[in-house]
């Protein structure tokens, strides 16, 4: 049975309001409301709202997902077109096409023309989508259903065979474009980048076929092919459904045609193999449980916004959103008082994801705690999924990729 209760708090006082199965009142803040509803079992959203120091509002939402609860599973979902490129998606509408019970945004993406590819490390279900910044970190959920965040060690080599045989190339950057901070090394790009590589510089480039196993890529796998094409100092390429393509700006690859090649790809986050979703953000907030921020923001980042965070404790995975930018609903939070909230909610380790308009959570209510949860502009809904957060755009905006939790099958 779905389970409701709201816990009112005022100056010196808190009023538990009778509901079903009562369990013990989280500690409270003067001038605090809370209302907390169990989605499925092992499954629990909580709407807060509480005072910043001076007295303006905050409006927080919390999901918090039982690690010990068989019947859920926490899953990466990709933003994808037609052509299985990464694009952008509502993140309501991937959840609702993966019957979630929830789902909440994900990393930050590129610029024009690169919305939905991921500026972080992107993993699904062990395909590996794109390379992050080499200091950027993710949170991953491993094979075992273990959560982990740190920043990933990826190794990619490239190693030849026939007439350029004994070579070994390491590869910066799985497809991320070319003037993007991901190292000067060679990258590789697949269909998911684009239907074509393009450049305002010339490039060089080789083109992989025969591939095996067959595309898309995944962690910690061996891919053998056979060189099917070399071009130099060009600004376009198409990039075939199952073909891989190395390129470089600096010179031309020393590679040649009917050259064999072996591509190595392996993934450690935090010393652990078996990646099987990851989704990047930046930067960590707390670790061993205390407020520690690993990483520089700028100032435009530092400032107060809309926000969400991803954490995990021996117990529990928790994602939190916080509505920003309607100063009549909620200011949004600077990364330190991201921080303080993520440790109060018992976060063993935090990161901060992508913001802003991008903050967006969307959630399966029993229909009794619908009403409860009311925003202060009419939700949008997919399927069973309602948006509970108040967007500062307005609206959904679209993302590359998003955290979902379901019922395990």
């Amino acid at each position: 049975m779905n389970k409701h209760r709201w816990i009112l708090c005022g100056f010196a006082l808190c009023i538990s309001l009778p509901g079903v199965a009562q369990a013990p009142a989280p500690a409270q803040l003067a001038d605090e409301h809370r209302v907390e509803t169990e989605v499925a079992r092992g499954l629990t959203y909580t709407h807060i709202r509480r005072r910043t120091p001076q007295g303006e509002p905050w409006s927080i939402h919390v999901l918090e997902m039982d690690r010990r609860e068989r019947s859920l599973a926490l899953r990466a979902i990709a933003g994808t077109g037609v052509e299985e490129e990464m694009q952008r998606a509502l993140p309501s509408e991937m959840g609702a096409r993966a019957g979630a019970l929830a789902v909440v945004n994900g990393d930050y993406d590129l610029p024009q023309p690169y919305f939905g590819i991921s500026d972080g490390f992107s993993v699904t279900s062990s395909r590996l989508w794109t390379t992050g910044q080499p200091t950027r970190p993710v949170m991953a959920v491993l094979a075992s259903g273990e959560p982990v965040i740190a920043v990933p060690e990826v190794r990619i080599e490239l190693k030849t065979g026939g007439k350029s045989g004994g070579k070994t190339i390491n590869i910066g950057a799985v497809n991320k474009p070319f003037g993007s901070p991901h190292g000067s090394e060679p990258r590789i790009f697949t269909r998911e980048f684009r239907g074509a590589l393009k450049s305002e510089a010339p490039f060089h480039a080789v083109a992989i076929g025969g591939l095996r196993p067959v595309l898309p890529l995944s962690v910690d796998s061996v891919v053998r092919g056979v060189v099917e094409r070399v071009v130099d100092a060009t600004q376009e390429l198409p990039l075939g459904r199952n073909t891989l393509v190395v390129a470089q700006r600096a010179a031309p690859l020393e590679l040649k045609v009917g050259d064999t090649v072996e591509l190595r790809i392996e993934v450690r986050i935090a010393g652990r193999r078996e990646v099987r979703d990851a989704i990047g953000g930046f930067p960590i907030l707390v670790q061993g449980g205390q407020p520690k921020m690993e990483g520089t923001p700028g100032e435009y980042l530092a400032r107060r916004h809309p926000r969400t965070a991803a954490c995990y404790n021996a117990g529990k995975i928790i994602f939190v959103v916080v509505d920003g930018r309607q100063p009549q609903l909620s200011v949004g939070m600077t990364l330190e008082e991201l921080a303080e909230l993520m440790v109060s909610l018992g976060c063993t380790v935090a990161m901060n994801t992508d913001g802003g308009g991008s903050s967006v959570i969307a959630v399966a209510l029993p229909d009794e705690a619908g009403a409860q949860h009311a925003a202060p502009r009419p939700r949008e809904s997919r399927g069973e999924l309602q948006i509970i957060n108040s967007p500062s755009d307005g609206q959904e905006r679209g993302r590359g990729n998003a955290w979902v939790v379901l019922r395990r099958r």
